[in-house]
């Protein structure tokens, strides 16, 4: 939005505007973009990512750039236009900007001066409510910052509190919770303040007997009461404690030790990913200067596979995501080297130019034995001067990639947030979904000879049109794969208005199930799943083992009156999802985004850690590590290497037959990272219920081989070879 005027600014940063706000310098951005790099020199490629994080925070940005509290500070001393309305809406965005950088105190202090000078007319009477509202979030805010960025700030910081874990600095809720009354009595019918109004009071320990009955979200309406293992969050004592921004996960063995590790990324342009070595005594080691990623810093979303088959995985730092023009910034294919990680991008020919994007994604989709990248961007034709990006399809020629994205017909040219491979006809072909934001999805049928015809709307998979996360899986355990599409746009007034039962404008999500004859059936409703959740990151995992794929969604929206819990689903045997958020412990009120499941401490059950933080500076927050309790179920890991197919074996199918007591049954995985917003381990951890026996274990490869292995025990890690007859069991 460059050339934007300061008061239209002003203006639409005061009333929440943030999608339209991030103001942009193209032209600069450019001129950094071209700078030569040598391709075998780090320090050239670490410098052009200084430039993206010097350029955006001393600018004006609407998320890190420093420069507009100048203006905002000169206008209300010398005000260009002499309106309350004008006054009001400056005072606003000042103590906004004050709020975006985590300075709460200024914040409270610029509205109560604002409130101060209210009077009683009808006018007057608005402009109090808007400053009430902004005065009842500020002091949120403050009582968030004194008191949960702390290693228990995920028990501080959970819905529906437990009393025993209440504030211990009570001035920040205390005057929320005052500030919301006022405004109630204004506003009577005003949903988002009765909703904070609740979270205020269970942050006080006074809910629900402190809530005015009026106003009061009853208990039942967040938590059905589903029994569920209490998951504890471990992050502090594992040594993941770290504050950051949005950002991406992935838990995967990067150095072959058979151990999980942790990777994490911020978006903030000044900020370097993390990288934690499992040390396999349940802690991890910050290994991140020592893999020589200090300099890789920004990056929404990261996403891992082993591109050049050489038995390392590899990482993709995607970069610009929700930036606008501003996010044009190049992404980093991070090489591992055995020792650490190598920036290849430029001489592997990815980019440039260099377009805005959160969502990649890794599949073998000519079938030539190594890993092809989907990279979806962030388009928007159709606005002011048009932002024509179009996503990449890259295919990989021995390491070496290839931009054939528009011969393969799916440039796609709409604000793409989400990405997905999966062969959901069964053809040996993986197909490629798209989820769009306000836009239709895409489902790119992959035709086998290169090229891929888009075939949502003729199969009815291409809403929410407001969409965000999305994967194939197979959900109810059939073979085949179907398709769930998270959805995205709401205002918190909306998640309030789903928990009580009131109608409402909010996105929701869809879950398509395959009908094995080459369509989808929508079976949201059905499944329990037709809610209004703001879901950002969010990835699936089994972490019960009984077989089915349980979800969990990591939500937000990056105001900061977007206060609501994280949601865990646990798949009831593929007919229906139950909400088990409370009673499993995982109703954390800040910002999710990069959500990867694995086994991080090796004892068969997965756990979750995820990655929280708003979008801006003043919304940082602590990562979680949640470790699984344990349960009586059965489990079997299974670790693929390819030979003929690509290393990671993405897209390889492994079908676990069973003896039950309830009866035989079949257990299937495909392998991949899971969701577009979080890498899970590629190590396929299933789950296995009551199983008494292995009958069969079965790997489809992409390749096309299939193999068949027997006498395989139970509660075990596998390592399996393409080819070879013989599975070996791994130890730890």
């Amino acid at each position: 939005m460059s050339g934007t005027s300061p008061g239209a600014w002003a203006l639409a940063y005061a009333c929440g505007l943030w999608f339209a706000v991030a103001v942009t310098f193209p032209a600069v951005l450019l001129v950094a973009r071209d700078v030569e790099r040598d391709a075998s020199g780090q320090s050239a490629l670490h410098a052009d990512l200084q430039r993206y994080c010097d350029l955006l925070t001393s600018g004006d940005n609407a998320y890190v750039g420093t420069r507009q509290r100048e203006y905002l500070l000169s206008e209300l001393a010398s005000p260009l236009v002499s309106s309350r309305f004008w006054t009001v809406t400056h005072q606003i965005a000042l103590a906004n900007d004050y709020l975006r950088f985590g300075e709460t105190g200024e914040a409270v202090a610029t509205l109560e001066r604002a409130l101060e000078q209210t009077g009683d007319s009808e006018a007057e009477r608005n402009y109090r409510a808007k400053l009430l509202d902004a005065l009842a979030v500020a002091h949120l805010k403050q009582g968030e910052l004194a008191n949960c960025l702390t290693p228990a700030g995920g028990l501080v910081c959970a819905l529906p509190l437990d009393p025993a874990y209440s504030h211990d600095r009570r001035d920040g809720s205390t005057g929320a919770v005052a500030r919301l009354r006022e405004l109630l009595a204004i506003e009577p019918d005003n949903l988002k303040a009765r909703w904070l109004l609740n979270v205020a009071h269970m942050t006080l320990g006074s809910y629900p007997g402190g809530v005015d009955p009026a106003y009061l979200v009853p208990r039942e309406f967040l938590d059905p009461g589903i029994p569920f293992q209490k998951f504890e969050d471990v992050a502090a004592p594992a040594g993941l404690y770290r504050i950051d921004l949005a950002g991406g996960a992935i838990m995967d063995d990067f150095d072959n030790d058979g151990l999980l590790d942790v990777m994490s990324s911020s978006w903030h342009p000044c900020e370097p990913v993390s990288y934690h070595r499992n040390l396999g005594d349940g802690t991890f080691a910050d290994d991140t200067e020592r893999a020589g990623l200090n300099g890789q810093t920004g990056g929404l979303n990261i996403v891992q596979a082993d591109y050049d088959n050489d038995g390392l995985t590899d990482v993709l730092i995607i970069r610009g995501g929700w930036l606008l023009e501003d996010g044009q910034m190049r992404m980093s294919l991070l090489r591992n080297t055995g020792g650490g990680f190598v920036d290849v991008t430029r001489e592997a020919g990815l980019g440039p130019p260099d377009y805005p994007s959160q969502s990649a994604a890794w599949a073998d989709y000519d079938g030539d034995g190594d890993l092809d990248l989907f990279s979806c961007s962030e388009s928007m034709p159709d606005i002011g001067g048009g932002m024509k990006y179009p996503s990449r399809l890259y295919r990989n020629d021995g390491g070496r990639f290839t931009d054939v994205g528009e011969s393969a017909g799916v440039t796609n040219m709409r604000y793409c947030k989400g990405s997905a491979w999966g062969d959901y006809n069964g053809d040996g072909a993986p197909d490629l979904y798209v989820s769009n934001f306000g836009h239709l999805n895409r489902l790119y049928r992959n035709e086998g000879d290169g090229r891929f015809e888009d075939v949502a709307p003729e199969l009815g998979v291409a809403e929410p049109i407001r969409s965000f996360a999305t994967w194939f899986w197979d959900y109810n355990n059939d073979g085949r794969l179907d398709l769930f599409v998270a959805g995205y746009g709401a205002e918190i007034a909306d998640v309030a208005a789903d928990y009580l039962g009131l109608p409402n404008d909010g996105a929701r999500p869809r879950l398509y199930r395959n009908d094995g004859q080459g369509g989808f059936a929508d079976v949201t409703r059905d499944a329990g799943l037709h809610r209004v959740h703001l879901t950002m990151g969010a990835n699936f995992g089994d972490l019960d083992n009984d077989g089915f794929p349980d979800v969990y969604l990591g939500t937000g929206w990056p105001s900061f009156d977007a206060i609501g819990p994280n949601v865990m689903y646990r798949n009831s045997e593929g007919l229906r999802f139950e909400d088990v958020t409370f009673s499993g412990g995982f109703g954390h009120v800040q910002k999710g985004h990069g959500i990867a499941f694995g086994d991080y401490d090796g004892d068969g059950d997965q756990d979750l850690f995820a990655q929280m933080g708003g979008f801006y500076p003043g919304d940082a927050f602590a990562n979680t590590l949640y470790r699984n309790p344990g349960n009586g179920n059965r489990w079997l890991s299974v670790r693929l290497l390819g030979t003929a197919s690509n290393r990671s074996a993405i897209g390889a199918v492994v079908r676990v037959g069973v003896e039950t007591p309830e009866g035989p049954r079949d257990v299937y995985a495909h392998v991949g990272s899971g969701g577009s917003f979080g890498g899970s381990s590629l190590e396929q951890e299933m789950g296995l219920g009551r199983a008494s026996r292995v009958v069969s274990l079965s790997v489809r490869w992409p390749s096309g081989l299939e193999q068949v292995f027997r006498d395989v025990p139970l509660d075990a890690r596998l390592e399996i070879v393409e080819g070879e007859s013989e599975f070996r069991v791994v130890t730890r």
